[in-house]
C-alpha cells in the first residue's frame, strides 16, 4: 500500500510555507520606497500648485499689461483730444463769425481784427481788405488799398496769399506789412520769410526775410514828364496815368460813391478805355461794383483779360468778372469767365469756389451736360469739398 503522505505524481516539492510567505523586501527598503512615493506625490502636488500659481501670475500679469496699455491709450486719446487743434476749415473771425471784407475809413482809427487761428490783421485808416477764398490749406486776401499788417501765427495749416495789384505776397507764418497806393505796393517783413511776386519784380519773385522790404511799381521805367497839348489844354498820355485823379483819391479812401460821382456819367468806361494800368483798371472795377453799378465793372475787367492776361491779377479779374455776370443774370458769360480763370491758373485757394460757380453758371445757362462735367471735375478735385451738396444740386437740376 502506498504511503498517503507521499507526493502524488506531478506534485512539486515546495519549500516550507513560512519561507514561501516571507517578504523578500526588507523593512528598511519598504520605508525608503514609501518615503520616495510620498516625496513624488508631494513633488507632484508642488509642481501642480506651482503650475497653477505661475499660470495665475501669468494671467494676472497679462491682465495688468492690458490694463496698463489701455490706460496709456486712453491717456493718449485724451491728450490728443485736449491738444488737437480745431479741424482746419475756412478762416473765420475769432468769434467764429464769417470773415469777408474789412473797411477802415480815412477818418476812423486803426482797427485790429482777430482771427480764429490766432492770427491778426491790423488795418490802418483808409484801408480795405477782402477775403477772396479760404480753406483748410490756403487763404487768399485782396488788399484793395491802404496798409495792413498781417501777424500770421507760425506753423499754421494754411498758406497765406495777399493780392495787391502789381504784387502778390505768399507766406506761411510771419509778421509783415503791405501798403498799396495807386500803382505802388510796399512790402516789409518784421518776422519770418515771405515771397513777393510780380511782373516788375526782378526775376518775377523775390524772397524777403526779417528786416527786408521792397517797393513794387507798375512800371520799371521812370515816368515821363507831364506835357501839355496847347491846342486842347489837356495832359497827354502816358503822363496822365501818373497823376492822382480826384476819383482815385476818393477810391483810395474807400469812398466809392464819391469816386463814381467824380468820374461822372460814363466815366468808368471812359477811363477804362484810356488806361493801360492793371491796378487802375481794377480800381475802376471796384468803384463801379462797390458804388452799386456792377454792370460798369465789366469793361475794365474785360480789358485786363484781353490785354493783360499774363499779369498776376488776371485770374482774379476773371473770377470777379464771373461773379458779376452771375449777379447780372448772365450765366453764359459767367461760365466763360470762370473757365478763363481756371485756364489762367487761379490761386489754389480759389479753385473750389470757381469750380462750384462754374457748375452753377452752366446749369443756369441751360448747359446741363456741361454742368455735369464740371460737377465731376469738382468731385474729383474736392471729394470732401464744403460746397459738394450745392454742386450736386445744380448738377441735378
Amino acid at each position: 500500500m502506498a504511503d498517503r503522505r507521499s507526493p502524488r505524481a506531478g506534485d512539486v516539492l515546495r519549500a516550507p510555507l513560512s519561507l514561501e510567505l516571507r517578504d523578500p523586501v526588507l523593512e528598511t527598503q519598504v520605508a525608503r520606497m514609501w518615503r520616495n512615493v510620498q516625496a513624488r506625490r508631494a513633488s507632484s502636488r508642488t509642481t501642480a500648485r506651482s503650475f497653477l500659481l505661475w499660470a495665475a501670475l501669468g494671467a494676472l500679469l497679462g491682465v495688468s499689461v492690458m490694463v496698463a496699455f489701455e490706460g496709456i491709450r486712453n491717456r493718449a486719446r485724451q491728450a490728443a483730444i485736449v491738444e488737437r487743434p480745431r479741424e482746419a476749415g475756412p478762416l473765420l473771425l475769432a468769434n467764429d463769425q464769417p470773415l469777408t471784407a474789412v473797411d477802415v475809413g480815412a477818418s476812423a482809427p486803426a482797427r485790429s481784427v482777430k482771427l480764429s487761428d490766432g492770427s491778426r490783421l491790423e488795418l490802418e485808416p483808409a484801408s480795405r481788405i477782402e477775403l477772396l477764398a479760404s480753406s483748410g490749406t490756403e487763404v487768399v486776401f485782396r488788399l484793395a488799398f491802404g496798409r495792413v499788417v498781417f501777424d500770421v501765427v507760425p506753423g499754421g495749416p494754411r498758406r497765406w496769399v495777399v493780392e495787391a495789384g502789381v504784387a502778390s505776397v505768399e507766406v506761411v507764418g510771419t509778421r509783415f506789412g503791405v501798403t498799396r497806393v495807386t500803382d505802388h505796393v510796399h512790402v516789409d517783413v518784421e518776422r519770418g520769410v515771405v515771397l513777393v511776386r510780380g511782373t516788375t519784380v526782378p526775376d518775377g519773385v523775390i524772397r524777403l526775410e526779417a528786416g527786408g522790404a521792397i517797393d513794387v511799381r507798375a512800371r520799371t521805367e521812370p515816368a515821363p514828364a507831364a506835357s501839355s497839348d496847347h491846342s486842347t489844354g489837356q495832359i497827354s498820355s502816358p503822363a496822365r496815368a501818373h497823376l492822382v485823379a480826384p476819383w482815385r483819391t476818393s477810391a483810395t479812401g474807400g469812398r466809392y460813391a464819391e469816386a463814381y460821382a467824380a468820374l461822372g456819367e460814363g466815366g468808368v468806361g471812359r477811363e477804362a478805355a484810356r488806361s493801360d494800368s492793371v491796378d487802375e483798371l481794377l480800381a475802376l472795377a471796384d468803384v463801379a461794383r462797390l458804388s452799386g453799378h456792377p454792370a460798369e465793372a465789366v469793361k475794365p475787367l474785360e480789358r485786363i483779360l484781353r490785354e493783360q492776361a499774363t499779369t498776376p491779377s488776371a485770374p482774379l479779374a476773371a473770377v470777379t468778372l464771373g461773379r458779376i455776370e452771375l449777379g447780372l443774370n448772365e450765366p453764359g458769360e459767367a461760365a466763360r469767365a470762370f473757365e478763363r480763370a481756371l485756364s489762367l491758373h487761379v490761386p489754389a485757394g480759389l479753385e473750389e469756389d470757381v469750380y462750384a460757380r462754374l457748375v452753377e453758371a452752366r446749369a443756369r445757362a441751360g448747359d446741363h451736360p456741361g454742368a455735369i462735367a464740371a460737377a465731376r471735375e469738382y468731385r474729383a478735385r474736392f471729394p470732401t469739398g464744403r460746397r459738394a451738396a450745392e454742386v450736386l444740386r445744380w448738377a441735378q437740376e
